[in-house]
């Protein structure tokens, strides 16, 4: 039904529908990313792995797979989702210029028939598919820096029912089971909140282990789970939800490594870093 926000799939498992950013025709390839779009990424993409080379920083791009590319198959059978979508599109564009786009979608999905890695009712991953995809790029930047990796043994899987953001749109809402992992001997602290909602919410995390290189990370709500493993690798972490890069803070404490995070309904908005 036009207007609602929750499309219901198989087996009780929930997925978004009439978004802003219109996930479901983007699945389709209805909606794509224009000409003029896919320059636009380029030339941000291109800018940010200049200008911060040019600081002797790294850029690492991540991009979180939408609920719908890791588990088609609890959609409805009509519902379509094309392996022309904007996130191919966009990493297609990418490839010949090698630039630092990372799509941990195949990871994911081999691991999906040993753990559940989203909520039935949330569009987000949950901590042990957060904490393969935290993983997977950490192995990227350990090939660059010596950082360390959080193992499994290391973290401790909790688990309750939850109200979570697909599930509260129902009549009446309906909660799921939702994970989370926790650092069993944790070194680092979260030593600085803004206090923000949504964009612009700010925080610095600090480890006891300060010989580890330092990391800016612009993200939105998907790195949230992962916050206390990418605590970890780093001496000092800077968090700031915006899906843009922000080089006057860049400018301002100089970090090692620069990563940024969006999930994958999201790139149907190239950003704007100026």
């Amino acid at each position: 039904m036009s207007g609602i926000k929750v499309l219901d799939g198989k087996d009780g498992w929930l997925f978004l529908q009439n978004d802003t950013n219109r996930v479901v025709e983007q699945n389709s390839s209805a909606l794509q990313l224009t000409e003029s779009e896919i320059k636009k990424w380029l030339r941000t993409l291109e800018a940010r792995v200049a200008m911060l080379k040019n600081r002797g920083i790294k850029y690492y791009f991540l991009i979180a797979p939408n609920k719908e590319s890791i588990y088609p198959e609890y959609l409805p059978d009509d519902y379509k989702i094309n392996d022309d979508r904007v996130v191919y599109q966009l990493i297609n564009a990418c490839k010949p210029y090698h630039l630092p786009v990372y799509y941990p979608v195949d990871i994911l999905k081999l691991y999906k028939s040993e753990y559940q890695l989203y909520p039935t009712g949330d569009t987000h991953w949950n901590g042990i598919g957060g904490f393969i995809a935290y993983k997977y790029v950490m192995n990227i930047i350990k090939k660059d820096f010596n950082i360390n990796i959080l193992d499994w043994e290391e973290i401790e899987i909790v688990e309750k029912e939850a109200l979570l953001d697909l599930g509260n749109k129902l009549t009446p809402p309906q909660t799921s089971l939702f994970s989370w992992g926790m650092v069993k001997q944790p070194r680092a602290q979260i030593i600085y909140d803004n206090k923000g909602i949504n964009s612009g919410h700010m925080r610095v995390t600090l480890n006891k282990n300060t010989s580890l290189p330092t990391a800016a990370i612009f993200h939105d709500s998907f790195i949230e789970i992962i916050i206390p493993f990418l605590m970890e690798s780093f001496s000092k972490v800077y968090l700031l939800r915006t899906p843009c890069v922000d080089y006057d803070l860049i400018e301002e404490i100089n970090p090692d490594v620069v990563i940024s995070e969006l999930v994958e309904r999201f790139l149907i908005q190239p950003p704007v870093d100026f």
